[in-house]
C-alpha cells in the first residue's frame, strides 16, 4: 500500500545552528566529521557549527574536500578521514553537493566496501541494506531539498555518469537563514530553480500522491514570488528565507520520484560540469515544452499557481503560457537559455543521449517513457 513519511526532524529559525552541539551531546557524539566544500568553509559558515560542537565538547574534524558535482573517488577519500578520526556522527554543512557527498560518506561507513558499488544501476543492484549512522544536514543554499531526502546523486569518475545512493536520508536538518542570508545571487537563482524543478516535476508526476502534490503546490507558488526577489530586489534576505523554506518543501515533494528534466540535466553536469541548478532551468522549459501536449492540464494548473492570467484561454494555450511565464522567470534571475551558453555542443548530443538512457532509467520515464529519438529533439531544442 502507498505510504508517506516525513523521516527529517527539522529544526529551524534564526540562530537554531547554535542548537547543533547540544543536539550532537545529546545523540552521544564523540567525534563528529563534518563535509562541506572550501568555498563554504572560507565564507566562515562552518566556524558557526564548529563554535556549537566545541561548546557542548564535541570534538569534530574538517573534510572539505568536495566539488559542485561531487564523485565517488571524493566520497572514499572522505570514508577513509572519518574512519581515522573515529566518527560517530557525520554533518554536512554546504549546498547539494556537500549533503550528497556526506550522504555517501555514511552510506559506505555502514554498508563497507567502496562508494562504486553502491551507486544504484537498475537491474544491477547498488542498494544499501545497513540504515546509515547518525547523520546531519546544514543547507546553505536554497534549493537542493537535500537535507530532508533519501537519495544522493554521485558522479562515477570512471564513466562521468551521475548516479543515485539512496537509503540516505539525514536524520536531522537545521535550517538557519542566517547562514544562507549572504549568498551570492548567481547561486540563488540557479539553486531557486533546481528547487522550482523539483516541485514542477514532481507535481506532473503521474505517480504523485495528495501530500506530494500539497508541498509541490505550496512550492511552486512560494518560488515564483520570492525568487525574483531573493535574487535582484531590494529585501533579499526575507526573500531568501522564504526560499530556504519552499526550497524544504520542495524536497518532500519529490518523494515520489524526479522526471526527465532531472535524468537529462544530470548528464549535462557529469559531462560539462555545469551548475545542477543551471542544467535543470534550462532543460524544464525544453522538457515541459516538449511535453507540453501530455502535461497541459497540469501546466495550466501551475499556471495559476504562478499568478498567471489565462481566463479564456484553451488548456493548451495555457500550457503554453505557462512554459513562456517559466522561460521569463529564468532569464529574470539571469540562467542562460540555452545549453551552448553552458558549453554544449551538437557534437556532444549523441553522448548525452547515451548516458541518459543508460545512467539515468530511474529519472527518464516521466511524463511517457523516453526514446533515443525523444531525447535527441529536446536535447537539440535546448541549444
Amino acid at each position: 500500500m502507498p505510504e508517506f513519511a516525513i523521516r527529517t526532524r527539522t529544526i529551524y529559525g534564526a540562530g537554531c545552528i547554535k542548537e547543533l552541539g547540544k543536539h550532537a551531546k545529546e545523540q552521544g557524539a564523540r567525534h563528529v566529521l563534518i563535509v562541506t566544500d572550501p568555498g563554504v568553509r572560507r565564507a566562515g559558515i562552518v566556524q558557526h557549527v564548529e563554535a556549537s560542537l566545541r561548546e557542548f565538547g564535541v570534538a569534530f574534524t574538517v573534510f572539505d574536500d568536495v566539488t559542485p558535482n561531487p564523485t565517488d573517488g571524493q566520497v572514499d577519500r572522505g570514508v577513509q578521514v572519518a574512519r581515522e578520526v573515529g566518527a560517530d556522527l557525520l554533518c554536512a554543512v554546504g549546498g547539494g553537493s556537500a549533503i550528497d557527498a556526506a550522504k555517501g560518506i555514511a552510506v559506505v561507513l555502514a554498508n563497507g566496501g567502496e562508494a562504486k558499488q553502491w551507486l544504484f544501476k537498475p537491474g544491477q543492484g547498488g542498494l544499501p541494506p545497513k540504515p546509515i549512522g547518525p547523520f546531519y544536514a546544514v543547507p546553505t543554499t536554497t534549493g537542493t531539498g537535500s537535507e530532508i531526502s533519501g537519495a544522493a546523486v554521485i558522479t562515477e569518475e570512471a564513466t562521468h555518469h551521475k548516479l543515485l545512493v539512496l537509503n540516505c536520508t539525514p536524520h536531522m536538518a537545521f535550517l538557519d537563514p542566517e547562514l544562507v542570508a549572504g549568498m551570492p545571487p548567481a547561486i540563488t537563482a540557479a539553486t531557486g530553480m533546481d528547487a522550482l524543478t523539483h516541485a514542477i516535476e514532481a507535481y506532473v508526476n503521474p505517480g504523485r500522491t495528495p501530500f506530494t502534490k500539497m508541498f509541490a503546490t505550496d512550492a511552486i507558488r512560494s518560488i515564483a514570488r520570492s525568487l525574483p526577489e531573493a535574487v535582484n530586489g531590494p529585501d533579499r534576505r526575507r526573500a531568501i528565507e522564504e526560499m530556504q523554506f519552499a526550497s524544504n518543501i520542495a524536497g518532500h515533494s519529490m518523494a515520489v520520484g524526479l522526471g526527465k528534466v532531472h535524468g537529462m540535466s544530470h548528464c549535462v553536469s557529469g559531462r560539462r560540469d555545469v551548475a545542477h541548478g543551471v542544467a535543470n532551468a534550462i532543460l524544464l522549459t525544453a522538457v515541459m515544452g516538449y511535453h507540453r501536449e501530455q502535461l497541459a492540464p497540469n501546466l495550466r494548473e501551475i499556471g495559476h499557481l504562478m499568478d498567471l492570467n489565462t481566463f479564456g484561454m484553451s488548456v493548451e494555450d495555457a500550457a503554453d503560457h505557462t512554459v513562456k511565464a517559466i522561460a521569463k522567470l529564468r532569464d529574470d534571475v539571469g540562467i542562460p537559455a540555452k545549453l551552448g551558453d553552458v558549453g554544449v555542443q551538437e557534437a556532444d548530443i549523441e553522448t548525452l543521449v547515451q548516458d541518459a538512457l543508460t545512467s539515468q532509467l530511474v529519472f527518464i520515464h516521466h511524463p511517457v517513457p523516453s526514446t533515443p529519438e525523444m531525447l535527441t529533439a529536446i536535447y537539440k531544442s535546448a541549444l
